[in-house]
């Protein structure tokens, strides 16, 4: 049966051959292509193809791609709002304590009282440039009210010192009620002459309107407890102090025996601060005097000048400052022509005497 097939195909062959003549020679191939054998090499002729339709790559063919765009959503940051810088507000400073400082140019002490005018007793005294603390005022501003040590507290004339601080802050202080006005010793009756009076006894008051008392009783009426008395103590007027440009002085007398006494030398006299001290019998018989500047001093014996001790009641307080003085005793003494009112005023505006005020007084030792 094999052999029948192959016959039969090898006759069918030569038929075909004799029609047509002999069979076409195949054309070669174009040399840049090469025969692939689907037997052996089934991926090289797709790889070659590839290779051919593939663009020869260039500089910019190796270049990074873009990034292709994609449908992915993006997070987008929220922007805060920018905050303005706000400038830092400054710490205030810490407010000082209102201060007085006592003025410099005085060159003198200055009176503290217990309250708030010359009515008061003296309580210390400041030193020029002296400070403290102020705590309060009078009603009318004229008087500051100040810390002392020992939670005591003061008032000072305002026009002594300069304030340091915000004076609106300082609220009114109660001022303590006033002392009894002391009135002043009488002074022991002079002699019938007047040129032989001592000094001090010119125009003393005489006890009692004028009524004469024996020396026993007027003695009496003076004797204190002491070794020494203060019999007589006033402000000199102005006819007899030379004006507004006349003196500042303490003029003193001591004297000793029964009234009217008689002068006594080598008695020390000082003041309670011990800032001065003189002996009498240094300006005459029984006389010496103390220069009071702008100042104020209270007096009083302390011993004789053998170191005999004394005991001795001290005097008012002397002042050569008008604004301490009372504008009763100004005008009673011929200063602002004799009126309250016109003194007051003038005190107000340092316009009277300042500084040029003189007193007298008397020391009596009766043993």
């Amino acid at each position: 049966m094999k052999l029948i097939l192959v016959w039969t195909s090898l006759i069918m062959a030569l038929s075909l051959t004799a029609c047509g003549g002999a069979p076409p020679t195949p054309e070669p191939l174009p040399p840049t292509e090469a025969v692939a054998s689907v037997l052996t090499e089934p991926d090289q002729a797709t790889q070659e193809a590839e290779q051919v339709a593939a663009p020869t790559p260039t500089d910019e063919s190796i270049q990074p791609a873009e990034p292709t765009a994609t449908n992915t959503p993006v997070s987008t940051p929220t922007l805060e709002p920018t905050a303005t810088p706000v400038p830092a507000t400054p710490t205030p400073s810490p407010i000082p304590d209102p201060m007085i400082k006592v003025d410099e140019a005085l060159g003198n002490q200055v009176n503290v009282r217990s309250g708030p005018g010359t009515v008061y007793p003296v309580v210390t005294q400041f030193a020029p440039g002296q400070e403290a603390m102020v705590l309060g005022r009078n009603e009318d501003g004229s008087w500051w009210q100040i810390s002392l040590p020992e939670a005591a507290t003061g008032w000072i004339f305002g026009e002594l010192v300069t304030f340091i601080g915000d004076d609106g802050s300082i609220a009114v202080a109660e001022a303590p009620p006033p002392p009894p006005t002391a009135t002043p010793a009488p002074e022991a009756v002079a002699e019938a002459n007047p040129e032989e009076a001592p000094a001090g006894t010119e125009g003393a008051e005489e006890v009692n309107d004028n009524e004469s008392l024996s020396p026993e009783q007027l003695e009496d009426q003076l004797r204190c407890g002491k070794d020494f008395c203060v019999t007589y103590q006033d402000m000199l007027p102005i006819w007899e102090n030379g004006g507004c440009v006349g003196n500042h002085s303490i003029y003193i007398t001591v004297l000793q025996g029964p009234p009217p006494g008689v002068p006594m030398d080598g008695v020390v006299i000082g003041d309670t601060y011990n800032n001065v001290e003189v002996a009498s019998g240094s300006h005459g018989p029984g006389h010496t005097e103390i220069t009071l500047w702008n100042n104020s001093m209270t007096l009083y014996a302390k011993r004789h000048i053998d170191g005999t001790p004394y005991t001795s009641e001290e005097s008012f307080n002397f002042t050569a400052a008008d604004e301490l003085i009372p504008a009763e005793v100004l005008a009673a003494k011929g200063y602002c022509d004799g009126s309250v009112e016109t003194c007051r005023w003038a005190q107000n505006h340092n316009q009277v005497c300042r500084g040029h005020y003189s007193w007298r007084v008397t020391f009596h030792k009766f043993d």
